[in-house]
């Protein structure tokens, strides 16, 4: 099944959370998308707000799904357009305490065969601690690179020296030569780097099936090339909103997608920000959707929710 066509029976089930809600009445930008999305420029102090997102909802839904809800905010210490960019990132979320964990895991572990007409207590209240969660981006990889490193993994990844994620990635946005691609020609390359082996083994699998049911046919097998890693824009421009400097602004993005997620771009050679991705199950290299938690990894993703100036 198309990942369009998943993603879209998938939201349409989880609007139903938000049937009846309403918002207040914010300023809205008088700009145009083209403008707005042109204008849209980094600069040391600039920062940038996004949050995590399942099916891409954020809110109730990555509750939900087992997931965190919480803001990532990510300071420009420095910015040179199409070249290098150093950052610093942080986020604080809500975490229930060990000493928590284990009492109420012990209280239900404890009436767990309680005989009728036991009188219970009532189980302990969850406590929460909050914690920070921060490090520091550096990518030299602005001009020619194709690979991205996802926000969720920004934690893990950290150097144990000095904090800082500094590898062949562009962390989340595309390479110059990826974005003059996807404008002139609709596709270009991404590496997810996630898990090369499985999406491989599931390729390879594929292709077997295929030859197989072709030879069932009488079909003489056809080589096929396939490039895993490219992604297709759609031919239309799209349009992407979010808060600049307070202002919900819609700004001009390019949609993209392959089989393992889908992409919303903004629209500016010299801040080609991937403002949303979205992936499908197949970038998890599993189908395994039986569960909330293992739903909730499968459409994992972000949304860029704000931008401001210094």
């Amino acid at each position: 099944m198309k990942f369009r066509l998943k993603h879209s029976v998938a939201v349409t089930c989880c609007a139903i959370l938000f049937v009846g809600t309403g918002c207040a009445q914010q300023i809205v930008s008088d700009k145009t998308p083209e403008q707005a999305a042109a204008l849209l420029n980094l600069e040391a102090g600039s920062k940038i707000t996004l949050r995590e997102t399942i099916l891409g909802v954020g809110g109730k839904v990555i509750s939900l799904f087992e997931g965190t809800d919480a803001e990532r905010v990510i300071s420009v210490n420095f910015w040179d357009p199409k070249v290098r960019g150093v950052f610093s990132w942080e986020r604080s979320l809500k975490q229930e305490t060990l000493a928590s964990t284990e009492a109420r895991k012990k209280y239900f572990e404890d009436y767990a065969s309680a005989s009728i007409g036991t009188q219970l207590p009532n189980p302990p209240e969850p406590v929460y601690e909050t914690i920070t969660e921060n490090g520091l981006l550096e990518t030299n990889s602005l001009q020619n690179g194709n690979k991205i490193s996802l926000p969720i993994f920004w934690q893990e990844d950290k150097n144990s020296d000095n904090q800082k994620i500094k590898d062949d990635s562009t962390l989340i946005w595309l390479s110059n030569k990826q974005y003059k691609e996807l404008v002139e020609t609709r596709r270009t390359e991404i590496h997810l780097g996630l898990f090369d082996d499985s999406v491989s083994y599931i390729t390879g699998l594929t292709d077997q099936i295929e030859s197989f049911l072709d030879q069932l046919k009488g079909e003489t097998p056809v080589a096929k090339e396939k490039n895993i890693s490219e992604i297709e824009a759609d031919i239309s421009w799209k349009t992407y909103r979010l808060k600049v400097n307070g202002i919900l602004t819609d700004v001009r993005a390019i949609q993209a997608q392959n089989a393992f997620a889908r992409y919303t771009i903004l629209a500016n050679e010299n801040n080609p920000l991937i403002l949303e991705i979205i992936l499908s199950p197949a970038s998890r290299g599993t189908a395994n959707l039986f569960n909330l938690k293992a739903l909730g990894e499968a459409f994992w993703g972000y949304e860029v929710t704000e931008i401001s100036s210094k």
